[in-house]
């Protein structure tokens, strides 16, 4: 069996999906890995290094994919890669299925099967699986320190012979995995932080963090049966949005991170609350590609909104590719490893397992979402 890696060519995707550590994995069970000329070289990882851990050096993509029984990619591929696959082939990635109906027609129309690694199910023994997050958890991290860089004061409070520097306030919209990232790194850095999200169970781990919760009381539950955060109710993003604006106010930096899977972003922040934000206020949108947590936020941009600098951002962890692309390639290499039967050389995917019927989106020519 031989497993493909393929040269991201989505705008911005710097990372790669298997690394030279993976390889060597892949390669003990007695897979063949193919690696596309240059794969990981914008994450750090030389095409020599691939070689030393037995990987086949191909010089393009079609040379890569031409006789592969497994594709793997980070991102799923553009129109302009489609004459690369064929027939039979099995293509993992984060297809972004939900929000991509017509690429994934036309996907299945060329007969392969399809993993969407971000369907992975929240059950305990796909978490170490799960790319979202793995994923998040490096993009929270990255939005607090390109906030911080943006920003045009100290974060920790300093106490010096010529005076006190009071600490920062940052607040967190949303207290997923990204948010929950996001806290702890400004608390490392001496902020003081507070937090919003629409599930009341989260206000114990945001405060383990240090973090201070923005209480909303309410009757409602807002949890999806996954444990995401779902849509609210009128009065409850009417009460919500009163608390934002008031802790607004006082921050310095605004991380958004506030996401429901295959809907609009939900907008926390118009773009009239930023008026009253501190002069130099910062606000990282990681929901910028799904319409946006900020009213006029863009993606892959930063702009100033009513004197608020308001950077769009939702592949933050594509900006540390070489830690993202560790955990990526380990979050393939254990989702595919448990089917691969060496006796046979072949995967032998179980379709009624919770973790493969949830993932597979098409198959044999067949959309299953």
């Amino acid at each position: 069996m031989i497993i493909a890696v393929l040269k991201e060519t989505a705008p911005f995707e710097t990372r790669v999906a298997a690394t030279p550590d993976i390889v060597k994995k892949y390669k003990s069970l007695g897979l063949r890995v193919f690696v596309e000329k240059g794969a990981g070289e914008a994450a750090g990882f030389a095409d020599s290094s691939y070689a030393e851990a037995g990987a086949e050096i191909k010089n393009s993509a079609a040379e890569t994919c031409r006789d592969a029984d497994v594709i793997i990619k980070i991102r799923a591929p553009l129109p302009s890669e489609d004459g690369l696959m064929h027939s039979g082939q099995i293509l993992v990635a984060n297809l972004e299925a939900r929000n991509q109906p017509e690429r994934l027609k036309t996907l299945a129309h060329i007969g392969l099967t399809g993993f969407a690694l971000e369907l992975m199910p929240r059950i305990s023994r796909a978490q170490n699986m799960d790319i979202l997050s793995s994923q998040s958890s490096l993009a929270g991290y990255r939005a607090v320190i390109n906030a911080v860089g943006l920003l045009n004061r100290a974060v920790p409070m300093m106490m010096t012979a010529a005076g006190t520097i009071p600490a920062a306030k940052v607040l967190v919209l949303g207290a997923g995995v990204a948010g929950l990232q996001a806290i702890a790194t400004a608390k490392r850095l001496g902020a003081q932080v507070f937090a919003s999200d629409v599930r009341p169970a989260v206000k114990e781990q945001v405060e383990s963090l240090g973090g201070k919760f923005l209480e909303i009381e309410t009757d409602e539950t807002f949890e999806t049966a996954g444990g995401y955060a779902g849509e609210t109710s009128e009065d409850y993003r009417r009460r919500q949005q009163e608390a934002v604006a008031t802790q607004l106010a006082k921050s310095d930096i605004v991380v958004t991170t506030a996401l429901i899977p295959g809907k609009p972003a939900p907008r926390l922040i118009s773009a009239e609350m930023l008026k009253a934000m501190p002069s130099g206020g910062i606000v990282i949108d990681m929901a910028a590609a799904a319409g946006g947590n900020v009213e006029g936020s863009r993606d892959n941009a930063v702009i100033d909104i009513n004197g608020v600098t308001v950077a769009g951002n939702s592949n933050l962890a594509a900006e540390i590719p070489h830690s993202a692309s560790r955990l990526f390639a380990q979050n393939i290499y254990n989702f595919l490893t448990p089917w691969f039967k060496r006796e046979n050389d072949t995967f032998a995917f179980d379709f009624e397992d919770e973790i493969i019927n949830k993932t597979c989106v098409f198959k044999n020519g067949q959309i299953l979402l």
